[in-house]
Parts: structure tokens; sequence; C-alpha cells
């Protein structure tokens, strides 16, 4: 099967590698059969106070976001053809909770959790899942220690690795999921 995994930073490149490993082929071209959108990346991730936020980065952080993350599921869509199959829209886990310094962030990445609650209702009948993947935001904030924690409990499971839940959510098992979100964080978000 070929994913599409968009994205620049560690999440997408950790998630591409992880697809490759259970023996998917990711790539940046059309023919594929599902999309994952991962575009957080910790280097452009930066913790603002929201008073000192500046628009061009409130534009980066949520427009930019949402811009991207319609046109690669527009796409997938159009490469989908009329066939089926699956989008994974990844987000992290500070839209739940909230980040202290990341509210523009984290408006961002609740923004894409709706937004697959809306793909999932209107394409799900063309045979499309649409679901979301949260992960821990060590993965893609710059200083998630500045967000602050997601919990105050330690992680249950220490290290935990979206790798098999995004083979999951790509394959045509997941077809039975509709606007779903499942959490890999090691239990920090529950």
């Amino acid at each position: 099967m070929r994913i599409k995994v968009v994205g620049s930073g560690p999440l997408a490149a950790q998630l591409s590698a992880a697809l490759s490993d259970r023996g998917y082929e990711p790539t940046d071209s059309a023919p594929y059969e599902a999309l994952v959108f991962a575009p957080w990346d910790p280097a452009v991730m930066l913790p603002r106070a929201l008073a000192e936020l500046t628009d061009e980065e409130f534009d980066l952080a949520w427009q930019q976001t949402m811009d991207a993350a319609i046109a690669a599921c527009v796409e997938a869509r159009e490469v989908f053809a009329g066939a089926g199959g699956a989008i994974v829209l990844t987000l992290p886990t500070t839209a739940l909770a909230g980040g202290d310094h990341y509210a523009h962030w984290a408006a961002a990445a609740e923004g894409i959790h709706i937004f697959t609650k809306s793909l999932a209702r209107q394409w799900g009948p063309e045979g499309i899942a649409v679901n979301a993947l949260a992960v821990s935001p060590e993965l893609v904030l710059a200083d998630a220690v500045v967000a602050g924690p997601v919990s105050i409990a330690t992680p249950a499971v220490p290290d935990a690795d979206p790798g098999a839940v995004i083979e999951f959510l790509c394959s045509t098992d997941a077809r039975n999921l509709a606007g779903q979100l499942l959490t890999v964080d090691g239990g920090l978000w529950m």
C-alpha cells in the first residue's frame, strides 16, 4: 500500500519510517491509498505568550496549518477517485489540554480535530475513512515543558510508539471508524 505522509518534521519522519518498517510504501506523489497529515514541526512550533503573539505567528500556526490540511485532504479525495481510502490527521494532545504559551498551536490542533469529524461525516459515504491520531506534545513542540503537563500522572506506557496505530488507521480494517480520535501518548491524556 502506498501512503502519502505530509509534513517535514520529526513526527512525519517517524511515522514514515514506522510505515516503511511495516512494509508500506511512503510516497510524495499519487497514486496512494492513504494520507497521513503530520505537519507539526518543533522547529516552527515555538512558544509565545498570547498577548505578544503577532499576526504572522498566528497565521503560521492557524491559517497555514488549516490551509495545508484542506489542500492535502482535497487532493487525497481526488486521488482516491471514488475507490475509497483513508485519511489520518495528526495533532498533539496539547489540543485537548491546552498549553501555556502554545494557545496558537493548540487552537490549530483543535481545528484539525474538528475538521476530522466534519470530513468523516461528509466523505464517509464515499468510502473515505477520516480519523485523527493525537500524539504526545514532546514529539512536536519546541519546548513541551513550557506548555505544561498534559496530565499530572506519569505515562502508563513510556515512549509509546504511534507506528502500529497509524498502520491500523491507514488500513481497510479502520474503514469502520469515522471521525474518531485515537491517542497514543503513553496514557498521559485519558
